[in-house]
């Protein structure tokens, strides 16, 4: 038997907020690994619109069909080098905006308004040689090299006002303005592991959102908090070697997300989060 080369604990949960309001989880995830390649997504569901479950989970199942057949037809996954920065920015942009049509025509067969669809997405593709990333809205991922650092892999995009931010559905799509709204990176590195969340996660696992005393101002180092991820990695090759199938291990990961600390057990808002270790690096670094 071939061994994996990838593992993976990913897992979408309600947040606080939403049972006391009995709201749905809006938060979705999913993750497809083919031979020598795998596309994770995530995507959170705008809090204010009444259709943005379905949103979530519609735009994480688009987004694997999609990105599979642009991987297919560039041959990435082949190939010895990634796409250039450039390139792979305009494929991102094509891909995504065929994720949107397809939501669009999900809205319509329902008789539904796009904009109750609303969430954002994260998608990281990981090859052989480093990872592509692109996302819209905010939400983090980032990913540890096999010199064991924690590098964030997104920027995720703010508005003025608290919690607000783009989503696929929003009108962002004019060309002189696309660019704004929507990050792609290559990232040629070694690649240990990779992890991917919605801000529900995010105070539990990132340095984000803190405080200068001297200038008296918030700011954002948006970085994976090594001493949150570094222990995860390390637990789920031992889980692979006690035969865990990928539904117990997602079992055991979405009751962490319920209670694993504090911070993660008091959030209100919906929990999401994807965390990937590379079996042949998990030892290095």
């Amino acid at each position: 038997m071939q061994q994996k080369e990838w593992l993976f604990a990913f897992a979408s949960v309600i947040g606080n907020g939403h049972l006391s309001e009995n709201i749905p989880c809006q938060d979705a995830c999913k993750v497809e690994s083919n031979k020598d390649y795998t596309i994770a997504v995530v995507c959170d569901g705008a809090g204010s619109c009444a259709n943005s479950h379905f949103g979530s989970k519609h735009v994480t199942d688009f987004s694997i069909f999609h990105f599979e057949k642009l991987i297919s037809q560039k041959k990435w996954n082949i190939d010895n080098n990634l796409p250039d920065q450039n390139l792979w920015h305009k494929e991102a942009k094509k891909t995504l905006f065929s994720i949107r049509e397809d939501l669009e025509k999900l809205a319509v067969s329902n008789d539904w308004d796009l904009k109750s669809l609303s969430c954002t997405v994260i998608i990281t593709i990981i090859l052989k040689h480093g990872l592509l990333v692109t996302h819209i809205g905010d939400g983090r991922a980032g990913y540890c090299n096999t010199k064991g650092e924690w590098n964030s892999s997104i920027t995720p995009l703010h508005g003025e006002l608290a919690n607000q931010t783009v989503f696929i559905t929003s009108d962002i799509w004019d060309a002189d303005i696309i660019d704004n709204y929507i990050e792609s990176r290559v990232i040629s590195d070694n690649i240990k592991a990779i992890c991917m969340l919605t801000d529900g996660c995010e105070k539990a696992s990132f340095e984000c959102n803190l405080f200068d005393e001297k200038t008296e101002t918030y700011f954002d180092p948006n970085k994976p908090f090594p001493l949150f991820f570094n222990p995860n990695i390390k637990i789920l090759p031992e889980l692979n070697e006690l035969g865990k199938t990928q539904d117990e291990i997602n079992l055991m990961w979405e009751n962490f997300l319920l209670s694993g600390n504090d911070k993660l057990k008091n959030e209100s808002d919906d929990k999401t989060m994807i965390l990937g270790v590379h079996l042949l690096n998990e030892d290095e670094g």
